[in-house]
């Protein structure tokens, strides 16, 4: 028997059917739909953008920016704040309150309003009005033989802080539990000039970090800072004993932006609250502070 068979002659095909089959061959090389594949995109956008957040969001301890290793690197995650401190504008009926209280007692006339916030209070049935400030009348001159240990305000600014500015704190309603009513402090010349940048969004103006309730169960810091344009959002927590509390969403409005932090407990006078801060633009990338 002969086993080598040749094949059968196969007419030669039309122009027709090799389009067919082209068509056909490189339908079945595909993968089965296209359209899932669009589906996993926003999924791992949405990973880089975690991963960077998680690599490159920065913070701040307590120690001020302007202060060497005050900046480090966060290990943790970027969940959205879930506790916030803005109340919105300063209600009319108290900007003249909040004028009044940033000015020291020997100064000559109002101060002029800079700039001003509604936040939440250091106890739940409290808030604060914080602002910042300018003396355009200038101080009284200092009365003879004032001591050199003369009370803040006394005698005019000193020579770091000529240009008149100030940062300001009043809490309402009035209350014997809130501990300080209020604090005005002069701004720093240097601190008023220094202006943010893209890799240092945020310059101290005026910071606390150990206001307390008269009976010594809230711990609370506060910062005010000058805020780079790119900055959209900021966030603080303290971190207590090893713990960090919760991220908490601050103020940014107007070139300037706010955080504050408390914490509950038994505390001591002089005791102070770590803080941690980091700041978002608009679209949620990291924005370095410091």
């Amino acid at each position: 028997m002969n086993t080598e068979l040749e094949p059968p002659r196969v007419p030669p095909l039309s122009a027709a059917e090799r389009s067919r089959m082209r068509n056909q061959l490189m339908e079945r090389t595909r993968p089965a739909t296209r359209r899932p594949a669009r589906h996993w995109v926003a999924p791992m956008v949405g990973v880089g953008a975690v991963a960077a957040v998680v690599a490159g969001t920065l913070v701040v301890t307590q120690n001020s920016p302007d202060e060497p290793g005050a900046a480090g690197t966060s290990a943790l995650a970027s969940p959205e704040a879930k506790v916030g401190v803005d109340l919105g504008a300063v209600p009319q009926g108290d900007v003249a309150k909040i004028v009044a209280d940033c000015q020291f007692p020997d100064e000559a006339g109002p101060a002029q309003l800079i700039w001003s916030r509604h936040v939440r209070g250091i106890t739940k049935d409290s808030t604060a009005l914080v602002a910042l400030a300018l003396n355009t009348k200038g101080a009284a001159a200092p009365p003879t033989g004032t001591p050199r240990g003369r009370k803040p305000g006394t005698g005019g600014a000193p020579s770091t802080a000529k240009l008149g500015y100030r940062f300001c704190l009043t809490r309402t309603p009035p209350s014997g539990k809130l501990g300080a009513v209020g604090s005005v402090a002069r701004v720093e010349d240097r601190a008023w000039r220094t202006q943010p940048t893209a890799q240092r969004g945020l310059v101290t103006l005026g910071t606390t970090d150990g206001d307390f309730t008269n009976d010594l169960t809230t711990l609370q810091a506060w910062r005010l800072y000058r805020a780079h344009p790119d900055v959209a959002k900021v966030e603080a927590r303290y971190v207590l004993g090893g713990k960090a509390g919760p991220w908490t969403s601050g103020v940014v409005d107007g070139g300037f932006a706010y955080i504050e932090v408390q914490a509950n407990g038994k505390f001591t006078v002089g005791q102070r609250l770590k803080t941690e801060v980091r700041a978002f633009d608009a679209q949620g990338r990291p924005v370095p502070v410091g």
